[in-house]
């Protein structure tokens, strides 16, 4: 969830502990300067020992000039004006989620900002920009309120045309989704004379749960499955999976997950 807490756009300076994004802009011996791209290029310093947690025999094997970065801020100086971060204190999750609340953030930015044009409320877009900001603190907050259908979003003092008008697109890409999954099945019969035949007859009854089925190479065959959201796809392999295990009694049934990319995403995934 995205917390209004966390939105950069209230502050010109970000806080110890808190996550950010940071571009490269300096490599030397001792560490990295870099621009953090949420607080209008403020420069921050990332120690050698806060690049990784083993031991660094090269810098330039970890970081080069215009690398994007999660990092998290660790040390403030008030008087100096400095402020040092740290890569290696940041899990991988928290990386993957922090770049995707940063991705929307541009993107709903963007999309809020032609939609203002689309409704003939160019006059007020800087009220409108403002308001953002008060209400929501982010773009990225205002998106998940208008998805969610908050009560936050519904009072909100944003021109009704201008969130009927976003609330419209967003349903739109939602339904233009795909949302897929594939497995590799692997099986084979003990009875070698009719073996093949069994198989055919359990995958035909199979394909009747929506899903679609493909021949790799023996024993192994290939199964996607295609829904309104995930766990319909993965309902509809498990569902022929039974459906396999049912015609083939007494057969060993191996089924692995397959990682794939999705054939059509919204234009705010960010996987």
């Amino acid at each position: 969830m995205i917390l209004m807490e966390d939105a950069k756009i209230q502050r010109s300076t970000p806080r110890v502990g808190e996550l950010v994004i940071a571009q490269v802009s300096k490599i030397m011996q001792f560490g990295a300067y870099c621009k953090l791209l949420e607080y209008n290029g403020l420069e921050v310093f990332i120690p050698i020992r806060e690049v990784s947690s083993g031991w660094i025999k090269n810098i330039h094997e970890f970081l080069h000039n215009g690398q994007k970065l999660v990092c998290k801020i660790t040390y403030i100086d008030n008087q100096k004006g400095t402020i040092d971060a740290s890569v290696k204190k940041v899990m991988p999750k928290e990386s993957k989620d922090k770049l995707s609340t940063y991705n929307l953030e541009k993107r709903f930015a963007l999309l809020v900002s032609k939609m203002i044009k689309d409704v003939g409320e160019e006059k007020q877009k800087e009220k409108i920009i403002s308001d953002i900001n008060a209400e929501f603190g982010s773009y990225a907050q205002l998106y998940f309120d208008l998805t969610q259908g908050t009560k936050r979003f519904g009072d909100s003092k944003l021109p009704k045309k201008l969130k009927d008008n976003l609330k419209a697109f967003i349903e739109e890409q939602n339904e233009k989704k795909k949302h897929k999954v594939a497995y590799i099945l692997e099986m084979a019969v003990e009875d070698t004379e009719n073996g093949i035949t069994q198989i055919n007859n359990a995958l035909k009854s199979a394909e009747s749960a929506g899903v679609d089925i493909s021949y790799i190479s023996s024993p192994k065959y290939h199964i996607t499955a295609e829904g309104k959201d995930y766990k319909d796809s993965e309902d509809k392999v498990k569902e022929a999976v039974n459906l396999i295990r049912a015609s083939l009694k007494g057969t060993e049934i191996n089924v692995e997950k397959e990682k794939i990319k999705k054939d059509k995403e919204g234009i705010f995934d960010s996987e």
